[in-house]
């Protein structure tokens, strides 16, 4: 593939440097726009009858070599090609014509590409000009707000581990299954993390099963495709993207940073419990009077914690190519501090393709990917040490001790009784955690024109994963701040060194044969193929405790004493058959059916074959004769689609018995094997049946558009574990049960125009579902709910009803445990029996959100140009309630201070508050002690994503500093959020929510986008 890369760069040089050979050839410049005056970029431009030929840059200027009387053929995608016969001038200026409704718009689909106008099934497109808009470097949280039906959740602003929960629909199962959709790159399946956001050409989002049953068993959750950037038949064009960014977090929580006041609150905490205070009143009064910041501080964690990180993103591509052969090179490099010292993340990305045309009838090529990523954190998981920046003011990271060394602080002083906050210097300077990560992914294709109208292509594939991690943790004395006296160790947990080394081989082949034909107003495609993959990983980890230094961290410096080791290794493949037919009259009636014939090793022989097929049909009711007069209509589509999906992520093997070793006592202890669990041989694949409705609406020119879905989505056969007696001694089988169904619809509008030399875009997307389970064995309770007729995991609480303001209420109302006093939460007796208990717990909304929206606009004014996107969730609510879920959100869990916000609205007997409780701390049972609704927060918002403001400059200045484009940006991620959410931020998956999470980021960068 290398030398290929060499053999065309030669080929250019040789081509360039005949073309200056030819005598009547010269120079001629152009410059491509619009019907409304906008420059059109990436518009291919070629000689007719010639090879070679260049592209328009961001300013739509192009050049090329020419002699009198050529034609110069300029084609871009969505445009009517058009054509200058080259004279006496050596400028021009070019209008090419809209296409109307999009004829010539190709969308990337299942094994090939398809018309956008001819579609049957829910398929979302985005380019890559689109994704790379915003500054964000994961493409996964680039996809958010761009698709209806697609939900982008982004947790974390984590650099390296910034990866987003992507739902397709609503969540597909309830199994361990998982609702992740399937992502294939340039048809095999990969990892959208890994991927540098400027090597994408574009994004197809299959949302139904008629576009995704080709995918059969792996594509219940729906399916991505991505597809990387190929050479195309131009002159050489090198070009830069890079950028600047500054980050820090959208929102911190606003917590208690006086020392005194933090004291008292926490006495008066420990006195409604009946607890001793930790302070005395004379410490107090020295912090209130203390003047010396040193022996009496008021430190702020946050502030000290959470600093501005900074990252540079840089991409530099090589491409060009003749008729015969292109290529594409693709580098990337990103250095991306975190918003907190300890986190960084390096990124490198190598991708490039090259494709041949050995003869007229077959093509060749293929492509590579490599990155490396190298991920630094820390060793307790970034939720709990963020929870350490939620510690008191009392104290300073750091102090002098007895013997004027320095050391780190634990807390106050020994007085205080309980477990408190880590010092987060103390828990950096312990150790960190160092992940490396390879990936190397090549592809080889063959595609072979058998006769005029039948194709065969074949492509190979292999995907090798490798992933190092490496915790390194010593012990760091802590002392008391009051006194120096030791306090402990930093109470290590991962303590030494740990190793674990994993590698992932995944091999893909498969081949298509593709027979095309058209009769008159008939038209056929006919697709037939078969896929076969498989997957091996392996697991090697070691670990040892004891080493001479902290600063040494390889295992074989380490001591022998207390050192483990551990491996494991698995494998699966699966095989598969699969066709597509379609039929297409005229252009306005059109109808597709697909199959999938998948047999995965995960499952017993027995039944381990399953059928998934679609059926979709469209009528493009513009194409009618009866509207033909009707000329501001460009097209009006209704389409409907049924199908059949699987989901092979059962686990490996779920159906195969299990045997553990053990040993049994005859005249000697005997070694032996045991069965510990039942299993049902007749297990079989979770299947998901999907329904589609759909129009597809446009007028003038892309004036009004508007795509509309109505869908249900049903999945039957979900892995369930029925309950068995205790007698039976065995744990219980994993059976097919579970039923459940999304349903709900879809919206997108868009809308262009141009006003003077102003023009402008406006897009909108809008998506909801309702969620109702089906079939289960037996309901679950707790504060989630799982029943027949409710949403999956529905929040099942106690009503709060607001706080007791005196005691004589407290003795007039239904009967609360633990004894709660003035100023404590009070419930609702839902069934009226005088007793607050489980029995009171009602099913409240907010497991699911009531819908999702967002939006874009677009402006253009001659060279400068501004984009906006928006993107919001409206109805979802995290619950905190449980053991510390609600970190600095409920006062004093384990010392961290309350919000400035609770110290200024809680109860008192002369703040009759009815929203805030008393103060308290986080062991105070009639506040903690009640799964209510008070701990179920609204986290609907509505957040700028992105504005950015660019200029791209004119063809004549670029030209004069020998580039032939050039745009400078400035852009923003993250600006502002609209929301009702009390704590850092409230976009994130809630399984299990806590307060305290690595907040996102707002982003501010500078970029270029040069090309030579």
């Amino acid at each position: 593939m290398f030398l290929l890369f060499i053999a065309t760069l030669f080929s250019q040089h040789v081509l360039a440097k005949g073309a200056f050979s030819v005598s009547q050839a010269k120079r001629i410049s152009g410059t491509v726009h619009d019907q409304e005056g906008q420059p059109v970029f990436g518009a291919t431009v070629r000689v007719a009858g010639k090879t070679g030929g260049t592209q328009t840059n961001e300013a739509g200027h192009f050049s090329i070599n020419a002699a009198e009387n050529d034609v110069i053929e300029i084609s871009a995608i969505g445009y009517v090609t058009g054509k200058i016969t080259v004279g006496a001038p050596t400028e021009y200026r070019l209008v090419l014509e809209k296409d109307i409704a999009e004829m010539k718009q190709v969308v990337v689909v299942g094994y090939g590409t398809q018309k956008k106008v001819n579609l049957t099934g829910s398929v979302a497109h985005i380019g890559g000009a689109e994704l790379i808009k915003r500054p964000a470097t994961n493409v996964q949280n680039l996809l958010q707000g761009k698709v209806p039906g697609l939900q982008v959740t982004q947790g974390s602003g984590k650099p390296g581990a910034d990866n987003a929960e992507i739902r397709i629909r609503g969540v597909g199962t309830f199994s361990g299954a998982g609702s992740d959709p399937l992502v294939l790159i340039d048809g095999v399946r990969g990892d959208m993390t890994s991927l540098n956001p400027d090597d994408i050409e574009s994004v197809s989002v299959l949302k139904d099963a008629a576009s995704a049953a080709i995918y059969g068993a792996r594509a219940a959750n729906g399916v991505i495709l991505v597809t990387t950037k190929r050479g195309k038949a131009k002159e050489l064009t090198i070009q830069y993207h890079g950028n600047v960014q500054a980050q820090k977090a959208t929102r911190l929580p606003k917590l208690l940073t006086n020392s005194a006041d933090y004291m008292m609150y926490w006495n008066q905490a420990n006195q409604r419990s009946g607890i001793t205070p930790y302070f005395s009143q004379e410490t107090i009064d020295a912090f209130r009077n203390g003047n010396d910041p040193i022996k009496y501080p008021n430190f702020d964690w946050v502030d000290h914690i959470f600093r501005t990180g900074f990252a540079h993103n840089h991409h530099l591509s090589v491409s060009g190519g003749n008729e015969k052969t292109s290529f594409n090179l693709g580098l990337g490099y990103l250095d991306q501090d975190g918003i907190m010292s300890i986190y960084g993340f390096k990124k490198y990305n190598l991708l490039m393709a090259v494709d041949t045309r050995v003869r007229d009838w077959i093509t060749i090529g293929g492509n590579i990917q490599l990155s490396k990523r190298d991920v630094v954190q820390e060793n307790f998981g970034d939720n709990d040490f963020v929870m350490s920046a939620y510690s008191g003011p009392n104290f300073r990271p750091t102090m002098t001790l007895p013997d004027g060394t320095t050391g780190y602080v634990a807390r106050y002083s020994n007085s205080i009784g309980e477990w408190t906050v880590r010092n987060p210097d103390a828990i950096t300077a312990s150790g960190s955690r160092k992940i490396n990560m390879y990936s190397v992914r090549p592809q080889l294709y063959a595609d072979v024109s058998l006769a005029k109208d039948l194709k065969w292509y074949t492509k190979g594939a292999i995907g090798f994963n490798s992933d190092f991690n490496k915790r390194h943790e010593s012990p760091v004395n802590n002392y008391y701040y009051d006194n120096g006296e030791f306090a402990h160790n930093n109470a290590v947990w991962q303590q030494g060194v740990r190793d674990l080394m994993t590698q992932v081989l995944e091999t893909t082949f498969y081949s298509t044969l593709n027979y095309k034909k058209k009769l008159g107003g008939h038209e056929l495609d006919v697709l037939a193929g078969y896929n076969q993959e498989s997957n091996y990983y392996r697991e090697l980890s070691g670990s040892r405790l004891t080493f001479p230094t902290a600063t040494i961290s390889e295992l074989n410096a380490g001591a022998a004493l207390g050192q483990s080791t551990g491996g494991t290794a698995n494998e699966w493949a699966i095989r598969s058959f699969f066709g597509r037919l379609m039929y297409n009259y005229k252009d306005k009636y059109l109808l597709e059916a697909n199959a999938r014939y998948d047999g995965t090793s995960r499952i017993a022989p027995e039944t381990r074959w399953g059928f998934f097929p679609s059926v979709s049909a469209a009528w493009r009711v513009s194409q009618e004769s009866f509207l033909q007069s009707v000329t501001w209509m460009d097209n009006l589509k209704v389409r409907a689609s049924w199908g059949r999906l699987g989901n092979q992520n059962i686990g490996l093997y779920p159906y195969q018995d299990m045997l553990s070793t053990t040993s049994y006592p005859f005249d000697e202890l005997k070694p032996g094997v045991l069965l510990t669990a039942l299993r049902d041989r007749s297990l079989r694949w979770e299947t998901t049946t999907v329904t589609d409705f759909g129009i597809d609406f446009s007028m003038k020119n892309g004036l009004l558009s508007l795509t509309a879905d109505w869908f249900d989505k049903v999945t039957d056969d979900i892995l369930y574990q029925i309950p068995v007696p205790a007698s039976v001694g065995l744990s219980a089988p994993t059976v097919n049960y579970g039923k459940m169904r999304n349903r709900g619809w879809e919206l997108e509008v868009g809308h262009q125009n141009k006003i003077g030399e102003v023009s402008y875009s406006v897009n909108l997307n809008f998506s909801t579902f309702k969620n109702k389970v089906l079939n289960v064995v037996s309901p679950t309770y707790g504060d989630r709910i799982i029943k027949e007729g409710l949403p999956f995991n529905s929040y099942y609480l106690i009503p709060w009803d607001g706080i007791f303001q005196s005691q004589d209420e407290i003795d007039k109302s239904a009967e609360h445990q633990y004894n709660p006093q003035p100023g404590d939460l009070k419930y609702k007796d839902v069934n009226g029996d005088g007793v607050i208990n489980s029995d009171d717990r009602v099913v409240v909304d907010g497991a699911y959100a009531k819908f999702y929206y967002g939006g874009s606009l677009n402006l253009a004014w001659k060279g400068f140009d501004l984009t906006a996107f928006f993107q919001g969730v409206e109805g979802t609510k995290h619950y905190i309630g449980g053991p510390h879920m609600g970190w600095g959100y409920t006062p004093y869990t384990q010392g961290s201070p309350p919000t400035l916000d609770f110290i200024k609205n809680m109860w008192t007997p002369t703040n009759p508050s009815n929203t805030t409780p008393a103060i308290y701390h986080s062991q105070y049972r009639p506040n903690t002690g009640t799964a209510s609704t008070y701990w179920l927060l609204d986290a609907s918002y509505l957040r700028l994503k992105n504005l950015a403001i660019g200029y791209t400059f004119n063809g004549r200045a670029v030209r004069a500093i020998g580039l032939s484009g050039l745009r400078l940006y400035l852009s923003g991620d993250n600006l502002f959020t609209i929301t009702d959410y009390p704590g850092a931020d409230p976009e994130r998956s809630c399984a299990g929510c806590r307060f305290s999470v690595y907040p996102q980021v707002t982003t501010y960068a500078v970029g270029v986008k040069a090309t030579l």
